[in-house]
């Protein structure tokens, strides 16, 4: 039988000399969430996420990356391989990525409970080759990959980041050419920075026009901005405002407004809240508590 790429990811990962260095990571995520909207209110107790990442570096020139994700919910209530590649590192500052990965669309940074918009709208897994190299602050990739979506037979899909990095700043650009299966561009552009006890985080993600289910089309965009305190021993407070364009079909609220806190609780273990107040295009507002416990190991 011909092997499969996914089976020569776990054999690089799992059937490394005992020599090869292997660690194991997860998250688990409880949260109970409260929503309140013209409807009535509603509350939850779920389990959002569950992660466990396997890692093996048979030596400095190759490794093996596995995360298996669980999300109540989605993709049937059931286990599924969320990452799975193969990296290999023929010289300092370059590295070859395949398999299955987020490739870097957009860079999604945030301090609330909740996904970003942004993320919503662009974040991109696709089974990819991917090409990366880095020089002192700077680093930047480009990859290719075929997408089901598009109709088309070939790998003819692409996508390019370039990142700038220090202690205090992050800056960087992307280029999809089909964003998230929508058979259309993107270009998202990221910043943030650091400035005593504040962080700030911005981000714009723009897609070109997309033809909907129902032959109509649209030019989507999500835009982030956050402003957190860090207020000392691991415990931060944030301000989140989100915003999208033309993003109804794609049943995002046009805006989002809130605030999070996050605290340790124990050495791997922390709690956070948050409060959402989201508004349609339509004028509908929607008022979301999140409470998280999170597991880290």
């Amino acid at each position: 039988m011909k092997k499969t790429l996914l089976s020569l990811m776990i054999a690089a990962s799992v059937a490394a000399p005992a020599y090869a260095e292997t660690t194991l990571s997860g998250v688990v995520e409880v949260e109970a969430g409260f929503v309140s909207n013209d409807d009535g209110d509603t509350s939850d107790l779920t389990v959002p996420t569950v992660e466990l990442g396997i890692d093996n570096k048979l030596n400095d020139k190759i490794d093996g990356h596995l995360l298996f994700l669980y999300e109540q919910g989605e993709n049937d209530d059931n286990i599924a391989v969320d990452e799975a590649t193969v990296t290999f590192h023929p010289r300092e500052g370059t590295d070859i990525t395949a398999g299955r990965m987020y490739v870097p669309f957009g860079k999604f940074d945030s301090n609330m409970v909740s996904d970003p918009l942004t993320l919503e709208l662009a974040e991109t897994q696709e089974e990819a080759v991917q090409l990366g190299m880095s020089a002192g602050a700077m680093s930047g990739s480009a990859y290719v990959f075929k997408d089901d979506e598009n109709g088309s037979d070939k790998i003819d899909s692409y996508g390019a980041n370039l990142d700038y990095s220090n202690d205090n700043l992050s800056a960087g650009v992307s280029y999809l050419s089909d964003v998230n299966d929508k058979a259309a561009a993107g270009v998202g552009v990221h910043a943030s920075g650091k400035v005593g006890a504040f962080n700030v985080i911005a981000e714009h993600i723009a897609v070109e026009e997309i033809t909907l289910a129902d032959d109509t089309t649209t030019k989507p965009s999500a835009s982030n901005l956050e402003v957190g305190f860090d207020l000392g021993n691991d415990r931060t407070v944030a301000l989140a405002y989100q915003q999208t364009k033309d993003a109804e079909a794609l049943e995002l609220p046009e805006t989002a407004t809130g605030i999070a806190y996050r605290m340790p609780v124990y050495e791997k273990a922390s709690f956070a809240a948050e409060y959402m107040n989201n508004e349609g295009y339509d004028g509908a507002k929607e008022d979301v508590v999140t409470l998280q416990v999170a597991y880290e190991f």
